[in-house]
């Protein structure tokens, strides 16, 4: 390179750095830290609207070795994903314990964003009907691999179960979800039928479950287990209006597979649903983290609907409310999310924070440590 390429790029880093110590302070400002973000972070824009479909109190209690939370303590985290934004909560009805949360919900006038589990069963519908929900999730598998669990009973059956449990809802005035477990290991023919048929019964919305996380976010990846093709066959070849992502963190990848559902979605749905927990909690090694996919998408994509402030206060009170042992080094809320010991990085923070943290602790809630020793 020659000597005035060199000029050229060090005027042009002095220029960057000084229009960034002026937008940074160790006193947090939100005004001027949205400023540096669009300095520093290039977004890319998304046509869809993104809704948040909070099921930590469904997914996320069932988790093997936590306790579930007192109905008190569900009321309160139920609470502060109202606050936070979320648009929809999924949570358990069956037993005492369950209902008595819901009426708390409702005494704190929840009622018209919280959504019933099911299974496509009658008295399940009945008692999401006795509750007085409005929104409904009707759940059951679509992949021959989980059909296993019913060998006596032919396909036809299966369809018409669904059915007529979904018909059932829409007679009752219901608004309908239909979970098609194990998505990312069906048929596609099978599936595109079943999607059909729940749509044509009255279904708004399919929910795409990556039961066992196998599902791929690259745009080249076949079906069944593309989740980019799997959007994209979808819209093109079936009559449900919306689509919803459930991943499951086998591999690692859910919070990928739940972008790449919210990019492939972009331009094709007015909105698309994405069904998170809070911390990644569920079954086996749990899901998409509701956290993550609301830093994701106002970080990468610009969206600025959620309210992040109480991010790191509802995660250490789920942590303490399920006897959880949440990770020091949790991204976004852990203990150690923000804290810094190396040498090397406490420097770099002490010059300039934006050094070694994506963002200031403070947008979510959090606070920066420094550890000696």
């Amino acid at each position: 390179m020659k000597a005035e390429d060199f000029k050229s790029m060090e005027k042009v880093r002095r220029e960057y750095l000084k229009k960034i110590r002026q937008l940074s302070f160790l006193e947090f400002s939100r005004e001027k830290w949205e400023e540096l973000k669009k300095l520093v972070y290039k977004v890319v824009p998304l046509d869809v609207d993104v809704v948040i479909d909070d099921t930590t109190l469904r997914e996320g209690v069932q988790m093997a070795g936590i306790v579930s939370p007192h109905p008190s303590d569900s009321c309160r985290i139920a609470c502060l994903l109202r606050d936070i934004g979320v648009e929809r909560l999924e949570v358990l009805t069956y037993t005492k314990s369950d209902q008595e949360a819901i009426k708390r919900m409702r005494d704190e006038n929840l009622g018209e964003i919280l959504a019933a589990w099911s299974r496509a069963a009658k008295e399940d519908i009945d008692l999401a009907l006795k509750l007085d929900f409005k929104q409904i999730g009707i759940s059951h598998p679509v992949s021959y691999i989980h059909f296993e669990k019913w060998t006596d009973k032919p396909v036809e059956q299966l369809f018409t179960r669904v059915t007529e449990a979904v018909e059932y809802a829409r007679d009752h005035g219901l608004t309908i979800f239909v979970h098609g477990e194990d998505s990312t290991r069906a048929d596609w023919e099978f599936e595109k039928a079943f999607i059909n048929t729940v749509a044509d019964a009255g279904a708004s919305v399919y929910r795409i479950c990556d039961t066992v996380g196998c599902g791929v976010s690259d745009p080249q990846a076949p079906l069944p287990h593309g989740i980019p093709a799997k959007v994209a066959h979808i819209k093109k070849e079936t009559k449900i209006p919306y689509i919803e992502i459930h991943a499951h963190d086998d591999l690692g990848n859910a919070v990928e597979n739940t972008m790449a559902t919210v990019r492939a979605a972009s331009g094709l749905y007015d909105k698309v649903y994405v069904s998170t927990t809070f911390l990644g909690l569920g079954d086996r090694a749990g899901g998409a983290e509701t956290e993550k996919v609301i830093l994701n998408c106002y970080l990468h994509h610009g969206i600025d609907k959620w309210n992040l402030s109480p991010l790191r206060e509802l995660a250490m009170f789920i942590a303490s409310s399920t006897n959880f042992n949440m990770p020091l080094n949790k991204a976004i809320v852990g203990d150690s999310a923000f804290a810094h010991e190396s040498g090397i990085h406490v420097h770099g923070i002490s010059t300039l924070p934006l050094t070694y943290e994506t963002f200031p602790p403070e947008l979510v809630g959090h606070e920066r440590t420094i550890v000696v020793g």
